[in-house]
């Protein structure tokens, strides 16, 4: 079975591993991406992980094509650097592409993070069979893809937009984007912990999942705001399946149940009737697997 590397950059934590044809995952690894100063930190960081596991399977009958990245934000035309996003200010205009195949010595292609996420749940999760996918990523920000027909929306940034900094209250939190109120805002990591008292995010799913209230209150209240977001964004991109993934996801129904139920209560009449929300089953691995589609299965 083929196999090739793959890597994600987030805004919290990066992950890294070996991917298979078929979704699976060889080998996994997450660091902290920690970009405070030099991006090459980071870099040493990423080959510090992803060497020992390219050896480990060099002497296999599938040798490693090369190794697809997925990070957040903006790409350039030529997909060799990121060039916007508000969470990872120091990989701005950063030689990504160039720098990790000088230390790894493979060929490496960029993708948006959030087109990763989209074609992962497209080839093997549970976006499989449709025929207009959004995919969102929910975490430190909000990212989403859109795939329609089998072919990926590219016109902002090569992927389909800022999907995450649509405005929903405008008195609401101060999003990283400097506007308040955004989607993304509403509903990534830091707004589910201060609604949990300061609590880490899988603390609050964690009791959540055992009955506390609170936990289930800051993941109904964070349901409602991303149910109003897409409705709010189903008017745009007109989904038949929604797919929900990222690190806040693995709440699962605690966290999608509200969201339907959001959704059903805002979106338009068409859209309630046919467009399904569900959770992803990568347990937030997915941008990991659609990275490795970069040389095992590309999308256009």
């Amino acid at each position: 079975m083929r196999i090739a590397g793959a890597i994600d950059i987030g805004g919290s934590a990066t992950k890294i591993g070996i991917v298979a044809e078929d979704g699976s995952i060889v080998r996994r690894e997450s660091v902290p991406t920690g970009l405070h100063g030099e991006p090459t930190v980071l870099i040493d960081a990423i080959v510090s992980s992803l060497g020992p596991m390219l050896n480990a399977v060099s002497g296999g009958a599938s040798p490693v094509p090369g190794i697809g990245v997925s990070v957040a934000g903006f790409l350039n035309r030529d997909r060799s650097a990121m060039i916007h996003n508000a969470n990872l200010p120091a990989l701005r205009e950063f030689p990504l592409r160039r720098s990790l195949e000088e230390r790894l010595s493979l060929p490496c292609r960029l993708e948006v993070d959030s087109n990763s996420a989209a074609v992962a749940e497209y080839r093997h999760g549970a976006g499989r069979g449709s025929t207009r996918l959004l995919g969102v990523t929910v975490g430190t920000g909000l990212g989403g893809g859109v795939i329609i027909d089998g072919k990926l929306l590219r016109y902002t940034g090569e992927c389909a937009g800022d999907l995450g900094h649509i405005i929903l209250d405008p008195k609401g939190r101060l999003c990283t984007c400097g506007a308040r109120g955004c989607l993304e805002a509403m509903v990534d990591s830091a707004s589910v912990s201060e609604r949990g008292g300061g609590r880490a995010v899988r603390d609050i799913i964690r009791s959540a999942h055992k009955g506390d209230q609170l936990g289930l209150n800051v993941l109904a209240e964070t349901g409602w705001w991303l149910g109003l977001g897409l409705a709010s964004l189903s008017p745009i991109f007109s989904p038949d399946r929604i797919v929900v993934g990222g690190g806040i996801a693995a709440a699962g129904d605690l966290l999608i149940d509200p969201t339907k139920a959001s959704y059903r209560e805002h979106a338009r009449p068409e859209f309630r009737e046919k467009t399904q929300i569900v959770g992803s089953s990568f347990e937030g691995w997915e941008g990991i697997v659609g990275a490795a589609s970069l040389f095992l299965d590309p999308l256009a």
